[in-house]
């Protein structure tokens, strides 16, 4: 089987449990007449390990944004909970196929373990429903010569527009080749974001091992120099109060220079009501497109933005109040 087709196996099955209350649906179940509840969202979270095995985290997020929907949930979370076995083995017949064809593709030995599946409600600000199914990939990188290479074992696979694909890999090792490009890349993370369909040799992935020899302590110069920084900015911060405070300036707005990445993007999003698209935010603040990524990830998963496809644009938006 090629690339293509197994990372077709891989979206079957994510397709198939796109609707999070089927693969555990018993007899039981079915009698409680149980509902399917449909995700809006699904993270492939795929954190790989220096010895080649990865921790797969496979989400189906449902936005609770009505009681219908949330007592669906709950109904559904409960079912998870009393009949789990149910869930996992049925997911599990579907990745030992998936693992089956990537093995035969890759020469690797391959094997699946530890499979778990949860159902739980979070706030990301806003509330969800997540079923999370859990398990290790054995023999997912390559781990041939003094390098990670990652991806040929889901090469070919399409990401539909309500699906991302996360893959990280150890904190220690720098990665020297990815692609296609992603969407972001982040602490070790390259995070692609559907509508995407991967070519035959993607995605691709190569970290170099940590570095041997004498090496500079960048980490405590890094720290050093940000707390200068700090430092800095406090005196300036506390001078431009003062300034502001004795000529009685009306004007709230802290000047541009004493923000923080984080802090220029949410003013540009107040000043445009809210929502605007990723590119203007490169554009208008003359950041480079990883600067920006980088930026908006870190307000992403402090959950002070959401952002969702627009055509091929990512845009961005301020988190609705809470009903």
């Amino acid at each position: 089987m090629g690339a293509r087709q197994f990372g077709a196996v891989l979206a079957v099955v994510v397709c198939l449990t796109a609707a999070v209350g089927g693969p555990g649906v018993t007899a039981a179940a079915s009698q409680t007449a149980t509902p399917d509840v449909t995700a809006d969202t699904i993270i492939l979270d795929v954190q790989v390990h220096e010895n080649g095995t990865a921790t797969w985290a496979v989400a189906y997020r449902t936005r609770l944004d009505d009681g219908e929907t949330a007592a669906a949930f709950e109904s559904l979370r409960d079912d998870v909970e009393n009949n789990s076995t149910e869930y996992t083995d049925q997911f599990t017949d579907r990745m030992a196929s998936t693992i089956a064809s990537a093995e035969r593709a890759t020469g690797r030995n391959m094997t699946g373990e530890n499979y778990t599946v949860d159902a739980e409600i979070r706030q990301f600000p806003q509330r969800y429903g997540v079923v999370t199914y859990s398990f290790q990939w054995h023999r997912f990188a390559d781990t041939a010569g003094d390098r990670l290479r990652i991806g040929d074992a889901i090469g070919g696979l399409p990401l539909d527009d309500k699906t991302r694909l996360l893959i990280s890999w150890p904190q220690s090792y720098e990665a020297t080749a990815i692609r296609p490009p992603p969407d972001e890349e982040r602490n070790g993370t390259a995070v692609w974001i559907g509508e995407l369909t991967f070519g035959r040799d993607e995605p691709r992935i190569v970290v170099a091992p940590p570095a041997t020899g004498p090496q500079v302590p960048w980490r405590a110069v890094g720290a050093a120099v940000g707390a200068l920084g700090v430092l800095g900015a406090a005196v300036a911060g506390g001078w431009w109060l003062y300034r502001r405070e004795e000529v009685g300036d009306p004007n709230d707005d802290m000047p541009e220079e004493l923000l923080s990445n984080e802090e220029r993007v949410l003013r540009l999003l107040e000043r445009r009501g809210g929502r605007v698209k990723q590119k203007a935010i490169v554009e208008e603040l003359g950041w480079t497109e990883a600067k920006t990524s980088q930026v908006v990830g870190s307000l992403r998963e402090q959950g002070k933005i959401e952002s969702f496809r627009l055509g091929r644009e990512n845009v961005l938006a301020l988190p609705q109040e809470e009903l």
